[in-house]
């Protein structure tokens, strides 16, 4: 791959906010000379372009098949690579910086999604627990194009065992926040939860089957009251994510249904290859977190339940923590996932396809492909050959509208003549 080019920008901005509820004008994007993989299993399409209008991806193709039309802002991807817009399934929005987000200023959360979100790529993100109105808020105003930002998906506040929050959750928490803390111990509380939380606006349903009480001790949730909250997100469409921790939490996973576990399962100790045959079975998804764990003595076991659970055949999503973890930059997850030996085409899949089909998006994200939407990721170096690439990020793309350029990263043209 050659060189990323020097910058020169004629007449185009990238503007970070509009006026609220008003759609920023998008205009017909040419995106040309990247190496292009339309999908984790397609050939490499090297010398690429992609034509993007009203949103969607409207032309792909090699350089010498497709004409330039006039009028087209040109980018120059020349000795890049480009996929579709990676999905982050675990972060949250629990830091104090998005509390009453319905009140602060657009510039500054725009500023502090780029920061944690954008900038690495992830035009959707999954937050798997945070104060519901306040996130709602924060989403509602990305939508209304008062600022940009990725799409989010919410879970709200999670539902943990009963006397069951997790000890790093009531560190340093007030009583009264303790209190607001859903902790259902009967089926119909259990129930009440699920739908108090979709009518506030939540996308998914998360629980703690399985909750670090204390650095020793894991409490498991019911039986009766995950497979009673299971039973109603599944009945309101809704997909359900889990903390297990350990066996017990994943076991009463497994009997309840869940359809994701938010992180591998963290306590190693009596998993077996059966386990992962039961999840692969019942179509679970596992979204590995191996940062969170590097740390861990039991590190290369957790690897290991990522790296079997992938030869299984199940599906691996890929999520960060990040929001509860400081740190943003997922560098050393995709450091992890190869370590745990994920190929990057795998670790792509993790990020495009694969959350596209547990979401029901299949036929319209997750691949660059003629009618998808235009969420896109310029890369300024192939994962192929170093998968720390894939937070190599020098633009990214949502919906056909650019919501994240490096610092004079590419040449950029404006109405160009048409041509080949």
């Amino acid at each position: 791959m050659r060189a990323l080019p020097m910058a020169v920008i004629l007449g185009v901005g990238f503007t970070l906010s509009v006026s609220e509820g008003q759609s920023p004008p998008v205009p017909t994007l040419a995106l040309v000379g990247a190496r292009i993989y339309s999908s984790p299993n397609a050939a490499p399409l090297d010398n690429g372009v992609v034509i993007v209008r009203d949103g969607k991806i409207a032309q792909i193709g090699p350089r010498q098949s497709i004409r330039l039309q006039a009028g087209a802002t040109i980018i120059d991807c020349t000795g890049t690579v480009m996929t579709a817009g990676f999905q982050n399934s675990h972060v949250h929005f629990t830091e104090q910086k998005w509390t009453e987000a319905a009140q602060q200023p657009g510039s500054k959360l725009a500023e502090q999604l780029q920061a944690m979100l954008t900038r690495y790529g992830f035009t959707t993100v999954v937050d798997t627990g945070s104060f519901l109105p306040d996130t709602v808020a924060l989403r509602r105003r990305i939508e209304s194009h008062e600022f940009v930002g990725p799409r989010i998906l919410t879970a709200g506040l999670p539902a943990y065992p009963p006397d069951g929050v997790p000890y790093y959750v009531k560190d340093g928490a007030l009583a009264d926040l303790l209190k607001l803390l859903p902790q259902p111990s009967t089926s119909k509380q259990a129930i009440d939860f699920v739908r108090q939380n979709i009518r506030g606006g939540a996308d998914v349903i998360k629980l703690f089957t399985g909750s670090w009480v204390t650095r020793q001790m894991i409490l498991p949730m019911p039986d009766d009251v995950a497979s009673a909250a299971v039973a109603e997100a599944h009945r309101r469409g809704k997909l359900v994510f889990t903390h297990p921790s350990n066996l017990a939490g994943l076991e009463v996973a497994l009997r309840a249904r869940v359809d994701v576990l938010a992180h591998a399962v963290e306590d190693t100790r009596g998993l077996t290859a059966d386990h992962l045959r039961r999840m692969k079975a019942q179509n679970m998804a596992l979204i590995p977190t191996l940062h969170l764990f590097g740390g861990d003595n039991n590190i290369r076991e957790i690897r290991a339940q990522v790296r079997d659970y992938q030869r299984t055949g199940g599906d691996v999503l890929f999520g960060t923590d990040v929001g509860y973890l400081p740190g943003y930059d997922p560098t050393d997850e995709f450091v992890q996932m190869s370590s745990a030996e994920l190929t990057w085409r795998e670790i792509l899949a993790s990020l495009t396809t694969k959350p596209a089909s547990r979401f029901g998006e299949s036929s319209r994200r997750g691949r660059v492909a003629l009618g998808f939407e235009a969420d896109l990721v310029v890369l300024a170096r192939d994962p192929a050959t170093d998968v720390r690439a894939f937070a190599d990020v020098a633009q990214v793309i949502r919906g056909g509208q650019i919501i994240y350029s490096r610092s004079s990263p590419l040449r950029i043209g404006n109405n160009v003549p048409s041509g080949r």
